[in-house]
C-alpha cells in the first residue's frame, strides 16, 4: 500500500520539485515521509529524504514563486539565520532582507541582489526595483486606508518561510531602537544595510544605500504604519510613521 501511494504521487509533481535525493518541498510547513504521509508541522523543513525540525543558526532554503502571490520574481534563496535578543527576548533572525539573493557586504550596498524586495503595509505581495524599473508593476494610486495591524494571511515572512516566521511587531523594533542599533546595524549579528524605500505611487527605488527602511506589523492610523528607519549619514535610529503605500523592506523574526 505504502508502494501504490508512492507510484501514484510522482505523476503530481513537477520536474522543479524533484532533486536526485528525491522530493524537493517547496513547502516548508510541509513535510513529506515515505511512508505514504502527509502532513504539516511547525519547524519541519525538507532535505532531500530526511525530515528534520528547524534549528536557528542554520541555513534555510526556500524555494520562491510568484504562484503564491508573493515573490516578486521565481528563484531560490538560502538564508542564514541567528538567535538575537535586539528585540528585547531571544528570537531568531534572517541576516538578510526577505528576497536577498546576497546578503549586503556592507552597510551602504546599494545593489538590487543585497536589497531584496519590498512591500507595502499589510499587502503579501512583494516587488523588486533592478536600479531603473520595478516589477511586478507597482500601484499608482493610494488604496491602503485599512486600520488593522499586518495580518498572518498576508505576511510575506509567515508565507514564504513557513510557520512560525513572522514580521517584528513595534515593541520588538522599539526595543531594537533603544539599543542605538546604528552603531551595529551592519557590524552586528542582523547584517541590516540600507536598501532604501520605493516611493508610494511610483515606485521610484529611493535612498538606497543610504537609507534603512523596515516595517513594523503595527498600523498607525488609516494613512500610516510604524516602521524602523536608519540613516547613515546619522549616528541614530528611529521609529516612523509611514505612508502605507510605500515600499519598505522586510525582515523576518521567529519566535
Amino acid at each position: 500500500m505504502r508502494i501504490l501511494f508512492f507510484l501514484l504521487f510522482i505523476p503530481f509533481l513537477s520536474f522543479s520539485q524533484l532533486t536526485k535525493s528525491g522530493f524537493r518541498n517547496t513547502n516548508p510547513s510541509l513535510y513529506i515521509d515515505f511512508s505514504g504521509k502527509m502532513g504539516s508541522g511547525k519547524g519541519l523543513e525538507r532535505f532531500g529524504k530526511k525530515t528534520h525540525t528547524f534549528i536557528c543558526g542554520n541555513s534555510l532554503t526556500i524555494v520562491h514563486v510568484t504562484t503564491n502571490g508573493v515573490a516578486a520574481e521565481n528563484k531560490t534563496v538560502t538564508y542564514g539565520t541567528v538567535k538575537s535578543s535586539l528585540s528585547g527576548s531571544e528570537k531568531c533572525w534572517i541576516t538578510k532582507n526577505l528576497g536577498s539573493t546576497n546578503q549586503a557586504i556592507s552597510e551602504t550596498d546599494a545593489t538590487e541582489a543585497s536589497a531584496g524586495w519590498y512591500w507595502q503595509f499589510n499587502k503579501k505581495r512583494g516587488y523588486k526595483n533592478n536600479g531603473t524599473s520595478t516589477s511586478p508593476t507597482f500601484p499608482s494610486t493610494n488604496s491602503n486606508t485599512e486600520t488593522v495591524n499586518w495580518g498572518a494571511t498576508t505576511d510575506p515572512c509567515t508565507i514564504e518561510l513557513g510557520s512560525g516566521w513572522r514580521i517584528p511587531t513595534l515593541t520588538e523594533w522599539t526595543n531594537v531602537n533603544s539599543t542605538n542599533l546604528r552603531a551595529q546595524a551592519y557590524a552586528g549579528a542582523l547584517k541590516m544595510h540600507a536598501a532604501g524605500f520605493l516611493s508610494q505611487g511610483s515606485g521610484l527605488i529611493t535612498n538606497r544605500g543610504t537609507y534603512f527602511t523596515y516595517w513594523s506589523s503595527n498600523y498607525s492610523d488609516v494613512n500610516y504604519a510604524k516602521g524602523l528607519t536608519i540613516q547613515t549619514t546619522q549616528t541614530y535610529n528611529q521609529i516612523t510613521n509611514n505612508d502605507k503605500d510605500a515600499g519598505f523592506s522586510i525582515r523576518c523574526i521567529r519566535d
